[in-house]
């Protein structure tokens, strides 16, 4: 379960520092670009759902 929960937090830009602490840096690059992954892929599931019969 934490192996889980901890590449939900790396896939958006949180990396770890030291012993179970993770840092994200706000004005990173990774992190604006994952956001616009995030965004597409909730677009498209919007899409897909409202297709589905």
């Amino acid at each position: 379960m934490n192996a889980k929960i901890t590449q939900g937090w790396e896939r958006i830009g949180f990396r770890l520092y030291r012993d179970n602490v993770y840092l994200l840096s706000p004005s990173s690059q990774y992190l604006e670009d994952q956001r616009g992954v995030l965004r597409r892929r909730l677009a498209e599931l919007g899409v897909s759902w409202r297709s589905a019969p």
